[in-house]
């Protein structure tokens, strides 16, 4: 069997940042910093600082920010993680462009942020990266928009059978807190819901058989038979796109 091929590339464009010393405050800059009032999944006080930041600078560009990545031991560096504003369908994966105009617009703006200064103490590592193929879903857009997606999704606890909407499942999972699905939007009241899969690509609770050959990149379909469940978003500490593969000798045989 060939080698795997994920299906979107990752890319990044990088900036040493000096501050300048005796650097003026913009008043815009010294608004209050607070995390994006879309619900979302966990997120750091330093990172949900961060963002508020970063998101109205790079709105007006049209670009979301997916999430950040703060280092500060031996390689100081602010990685920022971007994704176009809208559908996938309308401006196509973010590449080396994208990265390099975004690097060059934060330039002078985190200069006069003095709470970027007080986390890096002096100069740092500006990285402005793709989402890449396993991408972060943070916000209730994220989640409606990779609709009939799979996903992976970590929960900070197991759920109880009136959060997920499936005691059946809860009781014969009671400490599942690692789950694997076709993403099938939102509930009415704000809850991630999942179609359940096996690690394999089998509903959850169907007998296993041979594994099948990796199949070229397509939307995921949620089975009826499938078990569902729903899961707060206060509860997700962790979601992501599962990367879907293509493999050589599959291409070869086309």
């Amino acid at each position: 069997m060939g080698l795997p091929r994920t299906t979107f590339f990752f890319v990044r464009s990088s900036l040493r940042r000096t501050p300048p010393l005796g650097k003026s405050k913009n008043n815009a800059m010294n608004q209050s910093l607070n995390p994006t009032s879309t619900p979302s999944t966990s997120l750091t006080p330093q990172q949900a600082q961060i963002m508020g930041v970063l998101e109205p600078l790079l709105a007006p560009l049209g670009y979301s920010v997916v999430h950040v990545e703060v280092s500060t031991h031996r390689q100081k560096v602010l990685r920022i993680f971007i994704d176009h504003l809208g559908s996938t369908a309308d401006h196509g994966t973010i590449g080396i462009e994208d990265c390099v105009k975004v690097t060059r617009a934060l330039e002078e703006p985190l200069d006069q942020v003095p709470e970027i200064e007080a986390i890096f103490h002096g100069a740092y590592e500006l990285e402005v990266s793709s989402p890449g193929a396993d991408r972060p879903l943070r916000t209730s857009q994220d989640f409606l928009r990779f609709n009939g997606r799979r996903i992976r999704l970590h929960t900070f606890r197991p759920l109880t059978a009136e959060e997920s909407g499936n005691a059946d499942y809860v009781t014969k999972n009671p400490r599942q807190k690692n789950f694997l699905g076709v993403l099938q939007g939102l509930t009415d009241e704000g809850k991630v819901r999942l179609s359940l899969q096996a690690d394999d690509g089998t509903e959850t609770g169907q007998k296993k058989g041979k594994k099948a050959k990796a199949k070229a990149p397509e939307p995921a379909a949620a089975s009826d038979t499938a078990p569902a469940i729903c899961i707060p978003m206060n509860l997700i500490s962790k979601a992501n796109l599962e990367p879907v593969f293509e493999f050589d000798d599959q291409r070869s045989e086309s």
